[in-house]
């Protein structure tokens, strides 16, 4: 059966827009052929230059407010300049640079200066609602423990681990890590920052696989096995600190930033999600909420340190360089640990002052062949922690890093291989290669 033409009439408003257009868009092209020469002319010559200036604008105007542009009134973009305009696209080259200034000539664009400040200033609006979120729901759990590691008197221990990285956490390292606790029965446990990833809510992600995991899962993950092994393992009474790295803002940043109109429901707040109250855990926070460009959001993360027995300087660190230790030591000035970098190692620098003063780099708690992943090329991402022995009145701090190899670990004696079920879940996780496929347990 023959298709019956519908007559102009019977279109619809959409279609009679489009179909104008269309012919709008034919007239344009045949304008543009015949202005194709036109550029010859003001070539060496000021004043027909500033004249065709003040015809672009003209036709970029008419183009914004065309009736038959569907974008009519908002829209005068280089895609519909080159639609609907009646000069040709050299032209702008010739006499504006790009089409943004060609916009700007006619004040359909803001001035460069006021965009910056517009943009900053939308900015600042998120970074109000981050701050008013991480104050209630991460600032809360902030100092709780300060008067038991401020104590001078006796030798301190303290474990510190790092990079952690939620799910990603290799299950020997994490024996090793339990194993150590037991041993050393610490004054003081500090997770350094980055215990979770976060990927499905990071700019980057990097690790085949690690888009789909799920949020709730590596939350659960954190709490129930990292954290409530650690707290039942040292007891009620010993501190233990969580400061915040930069994967940590992820999670901070998406729900107070994305979910701003969830952000508030206690299920959502971040002391909830972790249990931190549940573990008496103190949260550890240096730097500023407001923080709208990514250079600060970096500073934030140096700005996150903490002295503990007047010692011990500990930081997530803000340097990924190969002199990241003694970058931290010089900032300092006291003998300290950072993590962040995945590089174990000890830089001593002792002083007439401070004969003991050094710098300790923690290995990453998270699988060795995440490095594989990362890294091109043999990998110095090692897996392992550390343990301070330290002397608070004489000022001094021995650092004792503990190396996680994949198939061997010692501290104190002890000798740790991993078990047939951990390289079982090693193979679940990487794959029979070692490389990274699922973070699943």
């Amino acid at each position: 059966m023959e298709k019956t033409r519908r007559t102009p009439a019977e279109h619809t408003p959409r279609e009679k827009l489009l179909i104008a257009f269309e012919k709008a868009c034919v007239v344009a092209a045949e304008k543009r052929e015949a202005h194709k020469d036109l550029r010859d002319g003001y070539r060496g010559d000021r004043g027909k230059r500033e004249k065709a200036r003040e015809l672009l604008i003209a036709d970029l105007l008419r183009v914004y407010n065309h009736p038959d542009n569907p974008y009519a009134g908002w829209a005068a973009s280089r895609k519909r300049y080159r639609e609907l305009g009646h000069y040709p696209e050299i032209m702008v080259s010739d006499l504006f640079g790009t089409h943004a200034e060609f916009e700007r000539a006619a004040g359909l664009r803001d001035a460069r200066g006021t965009s910056k400040v517009r943009l900053l200033t939308a900015r600042l609006a998120t970074e109000k609602s981050i701050r008013e979120f991480a104050e209630e729901s991460v600032m809360g759990s902030v100092g709780r423990w300060r008067p038991a590691y401020s104590k001078k008197e006796g030798v301190k221990h303290v474990q510190v681990g790092s990079d952690f990285h939620g799910q990603m956490s290799d299950p020997f390292a994490m024996r090793v890590w339990f194993a150590v606790l037991k041993i050393v029965a610490p004054d003081l446990v500090v997770f350094n920052g980055d215990v979770c990833d976060f990927p499905t809510v990071g700019r980057f992600s990097q690790i085949p696989g690690a888009g789909a995991l799920s949020l709730q899962d590596e939350i659960d993950y954190v709490r129930k096995e990292i954290f409530a092994p650690t707290r039942k393992i040292v007891g009620a009474e010993t501190p233990i600190t969580y400061h915040i790295g930069n994967h940590e803002h992820r999670l901070i940043r998406y729900l107070a930033d994305t979910a701003p109109e969830l952000a508030d429901l206690r299920c959502l707040r971040w002391d909830t999600l972790f249990g931190i109250d549940d573990f008496n855990i103190e949260m550890v926070f240096g730097g500023n909420w407001l923080a709208p460009r990514q250079k600060d959001r970096v500073e934030n993360v140096g700005k996150t340190f903490k002295v503990y027995y007047d010692t011990l300087v500990v930081s997530h660190g803000r340097s990924i360089a190969a002199n990241a230790m003694a970058e931290e030591l010089r900032r300092f000035g006291l003998s300290g640990t950072s993590g962040h970098t995945h590089r174990p190692g000890v830089w001593t620098a002792p002083t007439l002052a401070n004969p003991g003063l050094s710098w300790t780099s923690t290995g990453m708690m998270a699988g060795f062949a995440v490095g594989k992943d990362y890294v091109d090329g043999p990998s110095s991402w090692t897996m392992g922690f550390a343990v301070f022995t330290i002397d608070p009145v004489a000022g001094l701090v021995v650092p004792q890093p503990v190396m996680i190899y994949e198939d061997f670990a010692t501290f104190a004696g002890h000798v740790f291989r991993p078990t047939a079920e951990e390289r079982a879940t090693r193979r679940r996780m990487w794959g029979e290669n070692g490389n990274v496929t699922s973070s699943k347990r």
